[in-house]
């Protein structure tokens, strides 16, 4: 399974992960009691500047009719089983309460979607939607004894068989690189979700032996198959819509190879035995960072170095070329926004939080760096694919603010949150140099062609 956040966190720190960064620990140095107050009125009118609207987009047309025919899939799983189990089909309770609290699960989940979800969220969510009626009808089914593990075993087989063969049958066809990439990194995400679904679902599991297990694993299967659905129609409507299709494998291959070297090179260049060593190794005091916003800036921008270069070394691994390259993306970017933060830290910004107004103009920096970002027309689809990963910190850093933990006007929270809002500024503006990077170096890799 890849690495989460929390791994790569972990794993820098040597230890556990409470105390490295705002996001791991509610109080990330002990007390500051002695800080002054912050003005709560000034720090409300920082949340009610609101989050930046990047949902996750494709730059391929998802069809509304794909996206219904997954609903309705959903409905008919649901349709065929009642809401209710009864004691004399039944006798187990606990099994009938689990049953009724699938079925009530999945009911809500084929509820009205959500108004802002964009197309491609809606197709990523049909595999939570069918998995959920899933669930429900392979409870009642293996429970009345029209089911079996066996049974739901053998379609996942199917299934797999089925993953491996569209994966054999994709080639890296495409109209211009930019949008090339980010078109397949989302179908190598999708098939890996599947994959991912079928694997755990014989690891894991919170049943056993019984009807509610085999109504897990039909949730798995269901799930990883829409999972499949869902990265074969993005791959077929982005090609539906190219008239000469590129083939662009060689050159994301060899692309990705290369600068997933060169990144090591990079990360190689700083210690290897955790992040102290990394800040240390800097010139700054580890004691003193503790209570600065400076020390989650840091973190949370070297955390994204590991975590961008873990995938690309699964990419490489696994022979998912576009989902390397976007790892490579992401590390070049945080490396670089380290580099600019430990510039920024050793001209004495991020030391404490003076004022509410700084915590409000920290904000109006990040949001500003993202629309800059995003305006940027030279590799739109790389760039605002980054960015995605990189404006949901914004919300983060408001959540402090909301989280009953902290009073009002707390500077705990106040540090943590405009350490939220630097990242996100730092990171959005080594966005577009690293898209650019990226695809120039792709560009050259095929010879200096655009097309």
């Amino acid at each position: 399974m890849p690495r989460t956040r929390r791994d790569v966190l972990a794993s820098l720190a040597g230890v556990g992960v409470a105390g490295l960064a705002g996001c791991t620990a509610l109080d990330s140095s002990g007390s500051d009691s002695d800080s002054p107050t912050l003005d709560p009125a000034t720090l409300r009118e920082v949340m009610e500047l609101g989050s930046p609207a990047f949902p996750a987009r494709v730059p391929a047309p998802i069809s509304e009719s794909f996206l219904e025919r997954g609903r309705a899939r959903a409905r008919e799983l649901l349709d065929s089983v009642p809401e209710t189990m009864s004691p004399e089909e039944v006798p187990n309770e606990a099994v009938r309460e689990i049953y009724a609290e699938a079925y009530a699960d999945a009911a809500g989940d084929l509820g009205p979607s959500d108004a802002d979800e964009s197309p491609f969220e809606a197709l990523r969510g049909l595999r939570y939607v069918r998995g959920a009626a899933a669930m429900a009808k392979g409870t009642y089914d293996a429970a009345v004894g029209d089911l079996t593990e066996s049974d739901v075993r053998d379609e996942a087989e199917e299934v797999r068989a089925d993953i491996e063969s569209f994966r054999l049958g994709t080639r890296y066809l495409g109209d211009e690189p930019d949008r090339a990439l980010v078109v397949y990194e989302a179908v190598e995400n999708l098939v890996a979700a599947a994959v991912r679904y079928l694997d755990n679902a014989g690891e894991y599991g919170r049943y056993a032996d019984s009807a509610p297990r085999v109504g897990e694993l039909l949730d798995a299967v269901e799930s990883a198959r829409a999972s499949l659905d869902g990265a074969r129609h993005v791959r077929d409507r982005y090609l539906a819509s190219i008239a000469d299709p590129i083939e662009f494998t060689d050159a994301f291959e060899s692309t990705a190879s290369s600068l997933a070297g060169i990144t090591e090179d990079r990360r190689a260049e700083y210690p290897q035995e955790g992040f102290e060593s990394v800040v240390a190794a800097e010139g700054f005091d580890t004691e003193k960072l503790e209570s600065m916003p400076a020390k989650d800036l840091l973190v949370e921008t070297f955390v994204e170095v590991e975590r961008g270069l873990q995938d690309a070394r699964e990419g490489l691994r696994s022979g998912r070329f576009a989902t390397a390259l976007v790892g490579v993306h992401t590390a070049e970017t945080h490396r670089r926004a380290f580099e600019e933060a430990v510039t920024a830290v050793k001209r004495g910004r991020y030391d404490s939080v003076e004022s509410a107004a700084a915590v409000r103009d920290a904000k109006l920096g990040a949001l500003e760096a993202l629309e800059a970002a995003r305006s940027d027309g030279s590799n739109p689809h790389l760039t605002r694919r980054a960015l995605v990963d990189i404006a949901y910190q914004i919300g983060r850093g408001d959540g402090y603010f909301r989280d009953d933990y902290y009073e009002d006007g707390d500077p705990r929270a106040a540090r943590n949150a405009l350490a939220q809002y630097a990242t996100t500024e730092f990171a959005a503006r080594e966005t577009p140099g690293a898209s650019a990077w990226v695809l120039g170096t792709l560009a050259a890799e095929r010879g200096g062609v655009d097309r």
